[in-house]
């Protein structure tokens, strides 16, 4: 579907060399696994008697077992030998990482603040798909600003914000602040509980569109 030449990546790869240098992937990996660890010390509190429903229990043991592959892949990574051996594989762990880093909180907001608000999880399941369709959307324009030579080194060269990603950005502010009111408004969340949650939303999409980059 694009014609992409090595030659119209070079700058592409100079930034990536950076965020996927041993230290750049390190330093992401720690800060990652601190922030997601403050939420899963919450749900280990709760213990799996306090989710009392097939779905939530499900949720629980995959994020517990994604952050075990996660704690396993940074043991492996402080190794800078290791680094080198799997650098392959560093690009999908990352991936992993930005995953677990943008929908942690919205996990646990399920699990604990939404366990029997059916409005709730309706909301929270938009905007998650708002976030999906966002990177699917975010990944195809950068493989066309790819193939017009976007992330040369040339003339050509543009930034990785294109018109299309600027309107897209717009259209998911607009989407998400009126998910987002009409959650408020027919539920009776504290504030600090959105302040948190817009605070997760901004994070995720974020991390949708930031993630096509890799």
């Amino acid at each position: 579907m694009w014609k992409i030449k090595e030659e119209d990546l070079d700058k592409f790869r100079i930034t990536c060399q950076g965020r996927l240098s041993p230290e750049g992937a390190t330093g992401f990996m720690l800060g990652t696994i601190f922030y997601i660890s403050i939420f899963m010390f919450i749900i280990f509190v709760g213990n799996l008697n306090y989710y009392n429903n097939f779905f939530d229990r499900t949720i629980v043991k995959t994020e517990i077992v994604l952050f075990s592959i996660q704690i396993i892949f940074l043991i492996i990574y402080l190794f800078p030998k290791a680094c080198f051996k799997f650098q392959k594989l560093q690009t999908l762990v990352i991936l992993l990482y930005a995953f677990q880093l943008g929908t942690i909180l919205f996990v646990v907001s399920i699990v604990s603040e939404m366990a029997d608000n059916s409005t709730g999880r309706m909301y929270t399941g938009l905007l998650f798909v708002g976030a999906v369709i966002i990177h699917i959307v975010a990944t195809l324009d950068t493989f066309k600003q790819a193939s017009e030579g976007a992330f040369s080194s040339g003339e050509r060269s543009t930034s990785f914000f294109s018109k299309t990603k600027g309107a897209m950005i717009k259209g998911a502010i607009i989407y998400v602040l009126i998910l987002l009111i009409l959650m408020y408004f027919q539920n009776d969340y504290s504030i600090d509980f959105f302040v948190m949650y817009g605070v997760g939303t901004v994070l995720m999409y974020a991390v949708a569109i930031g993630a096509a980059e890799f």
